[in-house]
């Protein structure tokens, strides 16, 4: 289960980012995933509980968006959507070249904001980008 060795430095940035927020709480991280990254949301999840247990971010709902695996024509330049399972899709439709393409998304790995709680605003939450 590697979710912990992916999920420990995430934990500790958005504690550093709280910290020097001078937050009370962390409320909601939000990251982005790239279907590419060998991984289990719901051991996400679990990791990251596990991990910020005992912190301000402890209660803190993980939100994981997934990006699909596209890929970018070396011939042409079109961006277009692959499906790894499925051999039909792995030829351009634009030029219709048959793989000769680079990895364009899915290996994203990232926080992309954290929601937190300020002492002056007891109850409100800010959203600050990471």
């Amino acid at each position: 289960m590697h979710e912990m060795a992916l999920m420990r430095p995430v934990v500790d940035t958005v504690l550093d980012f709280a910290e020097k927020a001078g937050a009370t709480e962390v409320k909601t991280v939000y990251m982005t995933v790239g279907y590419n990254r060998d991984v289990v949301e719901q051991y996400m999840d679990g990791m990251f509980a596990f991990l910020a247990r005992g912190t301000i971010a402890e209660h803190a709902e993980l939100v994981v968006r997934r990006t699909p695996y596209t890929v970018k024509c070396n011939r042409c330049g079109r961006v277009f959507h692959i499906d790894i399972y499925n051999a039909d899709t792995w030829v351009c439709p634009q030029c219709k070249a048959e793989r000769d393409y680079k990895l364009h998304s899915g290996m994203e790995f990232a926080i992309n904001n954290i929601e937190i709680v300020l002492p002056n605003t007891a109850e409100t939450p800010c959203r600050k980008a990471v």
